[in-house]
């Protein structure tokens, strides 16, 4: 009596010995240093402007690779570390191999997760189903460096995004929402007396298109301070350059007053003006030197 009863069935465990084959080959013979170079080439191309490294890579049982302490920095005349993401695995899809992979990474004290489509014929990639979980912005450098402000809380976000290189043009879009849970936001410049902004919950949704971030149906609510916003950040060659337009409104909590007579005072004198409890604002200039006003 043949074990195989069928063709099917024999080429089924034909296929599945192969592969099993082909996992324990790569493991054995995984040319590890060829595909770190390969890898920190292309992760170089998919972000203009950086150099990265790989202090680790290595092939993961049964199919996947892993790579450890990932780090990236500027390329730019002025050379800064920008973030580094301490374990990432990437895993083929086995209908597109060279083209399409899951990848889960350990970073920012947290767990993201992506999907990656990249089309090297047409120098283009999207990054579908983000997904954010647990991020602490303290563990980005260049975050604070280029922003001059202490973030501090607890990030998490979903999205996509799609971008596209060609002749040195790098064009990007993308859709998604981010929220920042028990932080605080540091200010350039004190608003209502305060130099920081103790937050409990932030949330926004987020579209980027033509090199402009918009901000959508903002909210935030604090110790001192609750508000809504919305707005455009226009990017440059750096974030610091980056150019701000917003507008929205802020209302004082009482643990505000009860910290601060100078605010009480300045509350007082707009609510006798404006007749209204919540307060217009504006945002404008730069990431660098922002300019704060109150009114319509």
């Amino acid at each position: 009596m043949s074990f195989f009863k069928s063709k099917s069935s024999f080429l089924f465990v034909l296929f599945v010995y192969t592969v099993l084959l082909s996992a324990v080959l790569l493991y054995f013979r995984f040319p590890a240093e060829k595909v770190k170079l390969y890898c920190e080439a292309n992760l170089e191309q998919l972000l203009p402007g950086t150099d990265c490294s790989i202090e680790r890579f290595r092939f993961g049982f049964p199919f996947s690779f892993v790579a450890d302490n990932v780090r990236f920095s500027s390329n730019l005349a002025v050379k800064q570390e920008l973030f580094t993401i301490d374990h990432v695995s990437v895993s083929p899809d086995i209908s597109a191999p060279k083209s399409r992979f899951e990848t889960k990474i350990d970073a920012f004290g947290g767990e993201h997760r992506f999907s990656l489509i990249v089309d090297k014929k047409d120098k283009e990639f999207t990054i579908k189903d983000i997904l954010i979980k647990d991020l602490d912005p303290t563990r980005i450098p260049f975050l604070s460096n280029a922003t001059g402000r202490a973030i501090t809380g607890t990030v998490s976000g979903s999205g996509d995004y799609h971008g596209a290189w060609e002749k040195g043009n790098y064009e990007a879009a993308g859709k998604g929402s981010i929220a920042l849970a028990n932080g605080n936001f540091g200010l350039l410049l004190p608003i209502l007396s305060l130099k920081s902004i103790d937050l409990k919950e932030f949330t926004t949704e987020l579209e980027l298109k033509n090199k402009k971030l918009q901000c959508k149906n903002g909210k935030f609510i604090g110790k001192e301070l609750k508000g809504k916003f919305s707005g455009t950040l226009g990017l440059r060659s750096t974030l610091k350059a980056a150019t701000l337009s917003f507008t929205g409104e802020l209302e004082a909590l009482p643990e505000l007053l009860k910290k601060s007579k100078h605010a009480q005072r300045m509350i007082s004198q707009m609510k006798r003006q404006q007749k209204r409890t919540s307060f217009p604002f504006h945002l404008q200039g730069i990431v660098q030197k922002p300019s704060f006003l109150f009114g319509i």
